[in-house]
């Protein structure tokens, strides 16, 4: 016989060797191999046979290169540390932050992610089979195994974490909202280093107050689901100041109102609170809108919230001082100073097939008076058809067509076009709207960098925010109260120099001494400073798809 011993034959041999003794009539060769077998029980792993274990798995048990983290990147992080442990030492005993990592691994749900994600029931029965088999001839190799997975569990939690699950292009293609990058293998390395792990991990979530709200609500949601979730409202029709019986009986019951069945001013109170909090006009009444409001599952209020914590992964980690954030889907702009709220005003977003892109930029100047130059989209989609009737019925609202560019561009008489020949793929003409009581810009527009033509602008139709629903944009967003804005990002002397520009009909550019960052972004679930969750409707579809990615990524499709 050569080589190492079969592991069916081990046992039996040890059997062998105790009653054995030292029974000089055991041949000599075989009472060597059995001394050899013994010792190997008894022994715990030298450091260079956890090394061997370590290289033999990097080869063959990692993910492929196609997953995170891929083979090379395990293969860098250990060939910097030698191929030595990172979580345990070599007689087994786990590392104070080997603990700290699996209890985060198995809280990941309050970040509203999977803990089954990062192998967690492996990870502690690997933990449990090495405490309970210290020595012996796979001491080694459970070793490696548990190293290895809790580095590829810890990779993934902190890219999770920190970036998201899946990509923003995965959902729409023109998300640019400038997600962050970290390098997890050097934030590991420099946290061992520094004996700070548990900083790190502390480091690894958004550090926006948003998010944090948003992940104590998502507690609270499951805590309500594991409760049993909220009653139902029965069908039917619209509950009101008048209404009685079981409907309201369920209905004051849904919204944590005192026993009883008669629709009562408190609870009027209280459904007009709920319809502000989901993006409903606050009228008091439960109609069709709000009983399928308030009967959406608790389950699928969790999912909505997790699905906004991924996008808070998605925006940059430093948001700037002081920052303009504007949340579409909740039609809301906010300024933050300090980490804090300043100000907030609402605002006007995009339809759903002229839809506002989510972006990070800046406000670099505001333009007062602005002129409009009228986006080819709506040239075509809207303008071209009257056009066709009517050549001349644009010229009453202050329209100038124009051709060229620069020093060649010039003013064209639309009624000199044939509008019917004109190529709707290839239109050769712009037209620009002198400002004016009819330009929809209003006095006020502020300029960003995008290559999108998309800014933040006065309207001269301010009733549009007194409505629920404020999707109905081009694509820009519409600020009330837009004068007011410019007066508390722009420096005293930029202020002054608004001021005076609006005493006057032209056009004029008043550059910002500091750019201010503006975010705007996509959210259908928040929750306020006091801590009150708001949902909204999903006005451009962004959640179904993103939900699709995820369980692609996770395996489930």
């Amino acid at each position: 016989m050569s080589g190492r011993l079969p592991r069916f034959a081990m046992g039996s041999l040890l059997t062998l060797a105790a009653g054995c003794g030292a029974d000089d009539s055991i041949p000599r060769d075989l009472k060597a191999r059995l001394d050899s077998v013994l010792d190997v029980a008894k022994k715990e792993p030298t450091p260079d046979e956890v090394r061997d274990a370590m290289m033999r798995q990097l080869r063959v048990a990692t993910p492929d290169t196609a997953a995170f983290p891929s083979r090379e990147a395990l293969g860098d992080f250990y060939a910097k540390h030698g191929h030595l442990l990172v979580w345990s030492d070599s007689t087994g005993k786990v590392l104070a932050r080997t603990a700290t990592l699996l209890d985060a691994l198995g809280r990941a749900g309050d970040e509203g992610l999977e803990p089954r994600d990062y192998a967690v029931d492996r990870l502690s029965a690997l933990a449990k089979e090495i405490a309970d088999h210290p020595k012996g001839e796979r001491a080694a190799s459970r070793l490696a195994d548990f190293d290895l997975l809790a580095t590829t569990a810890f990779f993934r939690y902190a890219s999770d974490l920190t970036t998201g699950r899946v990509h923003p292009d995965e959902v729409e293609k023109d998300w640019r909202a400038n997600p962050p990058e970290i390098d997890v293998a050097r934030a590991l390395d420099e946290a061992i280093a520094q004996s700070q792990f548990p900083k790190l991990l502390a480091s690894l979530p958004p550090p926006h107050p948003g998010y944090a709200r948003l992940r104590d609500a998502l507690n609270t949601l499951r805590e309500i689901d594991a409760a049993g979730g909220w009653p139902a409202v029965p069908p039917g029709e619209k509950l009101g100041p008048r209404s009685s019986g079981p409907r309201v009986e369920a209905l004051r019951q849904r919204l944590g109102q005192p026993e009883g069945d008669r629709f009562d001013a408190a609870l009027t109170a209280a459904v007009k609170r709920f319809q502000s909090l989901n993006g409903i006009e606050p009228d008091g009444f439960a109609g069709d809108e709000t009983l399928a409001a308030l009967n959406v599952p608790v389950t699928d209020r969790i999912r909505q919230v997790e699905l906004n914590l991924e996008r808070w992964r998605w925006i940059p980690r430093s948001l700037g001082d002081p920052h303009v954030l504007v949340n579409v889907p909740g039609f809301d702009l906010e300024l933050a100073r300090g980490g804090e709220p300043a100000w907030r005003t609402r605002v006007v977003a995009g339809k759903a097939f002229t839809p506002t892109p989510i972006l990070s930029d800046r406000i670099v100047a505001v333009v007062v008076n602005p002129p409009w130059n009228v986006p080819e989209s709506i040239t075509v989609g809207e303008y071209l058809p009257m056009l066709i009737k009517n050549p001349r019925a644009l010229s009453r609202d202050g329209f100038k067509l124009l051709q060229g560019s620069g020093e060649n561009e010039r003013e064209i008489d639309p009624g000199s076009v044939d509008w019917r020949k004109v190529d709707p793929e290839h239109v050769p003409y712009r037209f620009r709207q002198d400002p004016g009581g009819k330009n929809p810009l209003g006095r006020l527009k502020f300029d960003l960098t995008n290559d999108l033509h998309i800014y933040l602008h006065d309207t001269p139709s301010g009733g549009v925010f007194g409505r629920t629903d404020r999707d109905v944009s081009h694509g820009c967003i519409r600020v009330q109260n837009a004068l007011e804005l410019a007066d508390r990002i722009a420096s005293d002397a930029a202020r002054d120099k608004i001021h005076e520009a609006l005493d006057q009909p032209e056009e004029r550019r008043i550059d910002l001494d500091s750019k201010i960052p503006v975010h705007i972004l996509y959210w259908t679930a928040w929750a306020d400073e006091a801590g009150n969750l708001h949902f909204a409707p999903d006005i451009y579809g962004f959640d179904l798809p993103q939900r699709a990615a995820l369980d692609r990524a996770a395996g489930k499709a």
